[in-house]
C-alpha cells in the first residue's frame, strides 16, 4: 500500500484552496492536475509503497512521536522544477515552522528505528496546489504565485499527525486515514 504521514488542513483552508482552484484553473495553457478538494495537507514524510504487514510498525512510529501542538499559516508560494520547467505549484507555511520541522525530524528518527531509510530530500514545509504537465512558459506563473500570497490565510493549530493511505485512481489519489495521533497541548503559562 502507498502511505504517507502528514497534517491535514482545516475546512477553511480547503474552501479557500478550492476557490483559488476554481478561479485559476482555466487560465493556464499548461496541463495542471489540481489537488482534489479535501485532499490538501502538509506532508511530513512520503513513504511510497509499503508492505501491508509493516502497518503495525508505522502505527507504532506514529504513537512514539512526541511534539507539542503548534500554529501555522499559509505563506509564500512558488514552484518546484528545474531549468524553468515547473513541475509543482505549492503554498509554503509560516508560523511555528520550527516545531513542524522538529515533528518531521522526530518522525524520521522513529522510522529509522524501524529500519526505514532516511529521506534523501531535505524537509520542505509546503502543500501541493497542483502538479504541472506539459509546461508552457508563457502561462501566468508569476501572477498566480502573487495571487496565492495575497490570500488572507488564517492561522490554524496543528493538533494531530496522521498516517494516510493514498490510492491512485484515474480520478486522482484517494486518501484513507489509517491512524492519527493528537499532539500534546502546549502549556499556556
Amino acid at each position: 500500500m502507498r502511505l504517507f504521514f502528514g497534517i491535514s488542513l482545516p475546512d477553511e483552508y480547503q474552501q479557500l484552496l478550492e476557490q483559488t482552484r476554481m478561479e485559476w484553473k482555466g487560465r493556464f495553457s499548461s496541463r495542471l492536475t489540481w489537488t482534489k478538494p479535501g485532499n490538501w495537507h502538509i506532508t511530513l514524510r512520503f513513504l511510497g509503497e509499503v508492505q501491508d504487514d509493516l502497518l503495525p510498525q508505522l502505527k507504532s512510529c506514529l504513537n512514539r512521536v512526541e511534539c507539542d501542538d503548534f500554529t501555522l499559516q499559509g505563506g509564500k508560494s512558488g514552484y518546484f522544477g528545474d531549468r524553468g520547467r515547473y513541475r509543482v505549484a505549492w503554498l509554503g507555511v509560516a508560523g511555528e515552522v520550527q516545531k513542524l520541522i522538529h515533528l518531521a525530524r522526530n518522525l524520521e528518527t522513529e522510522l529509522e528505528g524501524f529500519g526505514f531509510e532516511p529521506d534523501k530530500r531535505a524537509f520542505n514545509a509546503h502543500l501541493t496546489l497542483a502538479r504541472i504537465k506539459n509546461f508552457v512558459a508563457s502561462d501566468p506563473w508569476k501572477e498566480f504565485a502573487n495571487y496565492v500570497e495575497t490570500i488572507d490565510w488564517p492561522v490554524f493549530k496543528a493538533e494531530r499527525v496522521s498516517l494516510w493511505q493514498s490510492r491512485l485512481t484515474p480520478r486522482g489519489p484517494e486518501y484513507s486515514l489509517m491512524a492519527n495521533k493528537s499532539l500534546h497541548r502546549a502549556d499556556s503559562g
